[in-house]
């Protein structure tokens, strides 16, 4: 798979595992908060798989957080069920998992 390949494939991921978590963690006492949890969780499992494929220059860490800051806030913005907080939190989520993934 080609380096764009695998960074479309990362990102798409954590843009559903942030929308998960962050559906999880601003509507805490709906039903789904804890599936959602659960499910950020098993996709955040996938992307490290995927992110440990490649090396990643700075060209590449730039690309990956502002390609999944437009597709996470896509993302969000179609799911109206989510309190409108979920905007608020959005780029420190982003920040948390770009750090933990290596990638900030």
């Amino acid at each position: 798979m080609s380096k764009t390949k695998t960074i479309r494939e990362l990102i798409n991921i954590l843009a559903v595992a942030l929308r998960h978590k962050i559906g999880g963690i601003v509507n805490p006492n709906e039903i789904y908060a804890q599936k959602y949890s659960k499910d950020a969780d098993v996709l955040m499992k996938e992307a490290i798989r995927i992110s440990l494929k490649e090396n990643w220059n700075n060209y590449d860490k730039t690309k990956i957080k502002d390609e999944l800051k437009r597709k996470l806030k896509v993302e969000l913005g179609n799911k109206e069920f989510i309190n409108e907080r979920k905007f608020d939190i959005m780029d420190e989520e982003i920040d948390k998992i770009l750090k933990l993934f290596n990638l900030n």
